[in-house]
């Protein structure tokens, strides 16, 4: 029985692939994963072909290969006929020429590429943009977003491009040269490749929430046609013209207006000219302001002008009225001093008559008054005298009594007081150590001159010394005893 490898099994299906067509075929699909391997120079991508709708995913796939060879020679061709904003992209429509092929290695069956047609790509970009643009019009998206009103002083800006770009500096270039205090927000995404439009609409439902952001800007530098094609996808044109936000876009260069520009509140044909807009946008305002503050300062002045002259009419009226009014207050005032001097000079005589009067009554019961006080005080004397000395001689007796009461409670407490301090000095004769050693006892201290007060203080053959009631005497411990 003949048993195949898997090596020659590839080989035979190899060959019978390439058997069974002609040696190059036309093939239309999706480029899809586009990769370009640098060291070696060739291009991989899957060629795909789409469901009728866009939810369908695709409905078939092969892997395909554009060795570095008839890549270059590819490009040369493009050249020569004048074809130069042409580059391969992830989600293009292409016609290509290639071979069918097996790698063997792999078993894995592929294209190799010889040649695309730039020419039904373009077509096939410009019926998908057409397309695009009917689809937004019959939905009544197409001028949603610049129905939007714009900010009339826009300084907080929300940008969407790939930092450290040539667009993103060339954007920053002009807002940080402006006199104005601009805030940029920046959400860095992909602006080429399969990331493109998935990260640009992250990034507009990312600025619409941010609460400090007024309007959001969408930049990319130029390129070829296919460059910007992701700038014409469905999803993504959707995304700015349902942002609640005024969207301002500058892709590509001048010659180049892609769906998003179109469906945007306002596009601009660069990064630069979209910073210079907003820009211009802040000159008007401060045109504005200046011109307002130059109105009101000659406003103001005239305003001043015609108000210190009617200040001035005023008051030189109010002056005649002042000195006409002065002469008449003094005048009235003269008339009311002499008849309140008049008043006041009468009653002024009738309370003098009055007050002599009450004076004569006055001195005649003051002095009746003094006369009786003076018989009432002249009895007093003898009657004073004999009480108070009563009071006294009660009082002094009082006082000998407590004398004689404090001087024996004194007396008592000194005895008393005596008796506790003889017993006091017996019982300190009684604890005095040498008192206690003349009774037979003895104290050891260890070699530091410690009182030892239990043996398991000192270990054996430790110097100790013993201190008796006379002398002293030193030990080595041999044996101990604890209790």
């Amino acid at each position: 029985m003949a048993c195949l490898s898997v090596s020659q099994l590839n080989e035979l299906a190899r060959v019978s692939l390439q058997s069974g067509f002609a040696s190059e075929i036309w093939v239309q699909g999706e480029i899809q994963g586009l990769k370009f391997h640098a060291k070696s120079g060739h291009l991989y991508f899957d060629l795909v072909e789409k469901g009728p709708t866009v939810l369908d995913g695709y409905v078939a796939k092969i892997s395909c290969a554009f060795f570095r060879g008839p890549y270059t020679k590819w490009r040369s061709t493009l050249a020569s006929l004048g074809v130069t904003r042409f580059e391969l992209n992830s989600g293009i429509e292409v016609r290509l020429k290639a071979r069918i092929d097996l790698f063997v290695k792999e078993g894995r069956y592929q294209l190799i590429v010889t040649e695309i047609y730039p020419s039904f790509t373009l077509g096939a970009i410009a019926k998908k943009r057409e397309q695009t643009i009917q689809s937004l019009r019959a939905m009544g998206l197409f001028d949603r977003n610049k129905v939007i009103p714009f900010p009339e002083l826009p300084l907080n800006i929300g940008l969407i491009t790939s930092e450290g770009s040539a667009a993103f500096s060339d954007f920053m270039r002009i807002i940080k040269d402006s006199p104005y205090c601009f805030s940029i927000t920046l959400f860095d995404a992909h602006m080429q490749g399969d990331n493109t439009v998935p990260e640009v609409i992250r990034g507009i439902e990312a600025l619409q929430r941010h609460p400090a952001v007024d309007s959001i800007v969408i930049i990319r530098g130029g390129g070829a046609k296919t460059d910007l094609f992701s700038f014409d996808d469905m999803a993504l044109c959707r995304a700015v013209a349902l942002c609640p936000k005024p969207v301002v876009t500058g892709i590509g260069h001048e010659i180049d207006v892609s769906v998003a520009d179109l469906v945007a509140h306002t596009y601009r044909v660069t990064p630069t000219d979209v910073a210079r807009h907003y820009v211009a946008l802040a000159d008007e305002v401060w045109a504005f302001l200046d011109g307002v503050s130059r109105d009101l300062r000659y406003r103001s002045g005239e305003l001043l002008d015609r108000g210190g002259e009617r200040l001035r009419m005023a008051s030189a009226g109010l002056g005649h009225m002042a000195k006409r009014w002065m002469v008449s207050s003094l005048s009235g005032l003269s008339r009311t001093a002499f008849r309140l001097h008049a008043a006041v000079s009468g009653v002024l005589a009738r309370r003098e008559r009055e007050l002599g009067q009450s004076a004569v009554s006055l001195r005649s019961h003051a002095e009746a008054a003094i006369n009786r006080q003076g018989r009432v005080l002249s009895e007093v004397p003898p009657r004073m005298a004999r009480d108070i000395g009563l009071i006294l001689s009660a009082r002094e007796e009082r006082v000998r009594q407590i004398g004689q009461a404090v001087r024996e409670s004194t007396q008592a407490f000194l005895d008393r007081q005596s008796e506790r301090l003889g017993f006091l000095d017996a019982l300190v004769t009684l604890l005095d150590p040498a008192e206690t050693l003349k009774r037979g006892f003895s104290i050891t201290v260890d070699a530091g001159g410690k009182v030892i007060r239990d043996a398991r203080e000192v270990s054996e053959g430790d110097y100790v010394v013993t201190k008796l009631s006379k002398g002293k005497l030193g030990s080595i411990v041999r044996t101990k005893e604890p209790e």
